[in-house]
């Protein structure tokens, strides 16, 4: 959900809730801008009315609750034909991790942040977005410049509670030699792996949630090397115990549905698509890896191997 910009000061009034946590009130006193109504606030029921057929997504990364508002020029800078607007999304997660989740979805890599703002950002295109603490705020300015909505994220990011991006320790396990900057994402829930490959869909994962709401595997994704020569590496924390076998059959049968050349020998799946790329899989325990279209073996080998050594250090 890529959303708003601004110029000068942003003043947040931050109300502590009782249930914990807290809820960020009206947002005023953005110099340039005036708000133009009240603040529209979603709880989970209501996010289906403001997200048209992407509030699943959400829910699964854990959704507390969402405020949007909308901005217009103010004074001399709004002009008689300014159609200058901004959409200023505020969501509300159930922890950091979950914050950088769902903001981690529309991370491509490359991204360029804004100067001297500590939070995870981008900026670009009309657009932006930051994360700190269990906030994700979305940006939404078509008609402003890239300047306009990066003073806009900087003056606002201080005044957010948090201090500072919250990312899973499972994003540590991704090897940093030759990733794509910004590339990271973790992968939470069905529908987030289903979008993060066609070999993350199987129900064998077990990224739904079980009985009591526990134990769903969970995975943490890269992008490596330059274009064209761009390969992925997923690694997932396989959560609940799985039973010998069906994973590396799940994946077999992937791979023999997508790949050409497919065969497993000892812990290792392989196969190369139609170009001639390579996807791998090994698991180790609990935790499984896939490098997915790197066009060296060797190469894609190395990282699967140190992203499994890496993550049994840490866990």
């Amino acid at each position: 959900m890529r959303s708003g910009p601004g110029i000068a000061a942003a003043v947040l009034v931050v109300i502590a809730a009782a249930c914990g946590g807290s809820v960020i009130g009206e947002i005023d006193g953005i110099a340039g801008w005036k708000r133009t109504g009240p603040t529209e606030r979603y709880n989970k029921e209501g996010l289906y009315g403001h997200i048209d057929g992407g509030a699943e997504i959400v829910l699964q990364y854990g959704f507390r609750d969402l405020a949007v508002s909308e901005f217009a020029p103010a004074g001399a800078a709004a002009g008689p034909a300014s159609e200058k607007r901004i959409i200023l999304e505020i969501y509300r997660m159930t922890s950091g991790e979950a914050a950088f989740g769902l903001y981690s979805t529309k991370l491509e890599g490359g991204e360029k942040g804004w100067p001297r703002v500590g939070a995870d950002n981008w900026v670009g295109f009309g657009q932006a977005n930051f994360v700190k603490g269990e906030f994700l705020i979305n940006i939404l300015a078509p008609d402003c410049t890239d300047e306009e909505i990066g003073r806009f994220l900087a003056a606002v990011e201080p005044r957010v509670p948090g201090s500072g991006t919250v990312r899973p320790e499972g994003i540590s396990w991704l090897p940093r030699e030759g990733m794509v900057p910004s590339s990271w994402r973790y992968v939470k829930g069905p529908l987030a792996a289903a979008n993060e490959s066609p070999f993350l869909e199987g129900d064998f994962w077990g990224f739904a949630a079980g009985p009591e709401g526990e134990g769903a595997a969970e995975a943490f994704s890269a992008k490596y090397g330059t274009a064209p020569a761009v390969s992925k590496l997923v690694v997932v924390d396989l959560g609940r115990a799985t039973e010998a076998g069906v994973i590396e059959d799940g994946v077999l049968a992937s791979f023999e549905e997508y790949l050409r050349e497919v065969r497993r020998e000892s812990a290792l799946i392989e196969g190369r698509n139609e170009p001639g790329r390579w996807f791998l899989h090994k698991r180790s325990g609990s935790v499984a890896a896939l490098i997915l279209g790197e066009p060296d073996r060797d190469a894609a080998l190395s990282r699967l191997e140190a992203a499994l050594a890496t993550a049994a250090a840490r866990r």
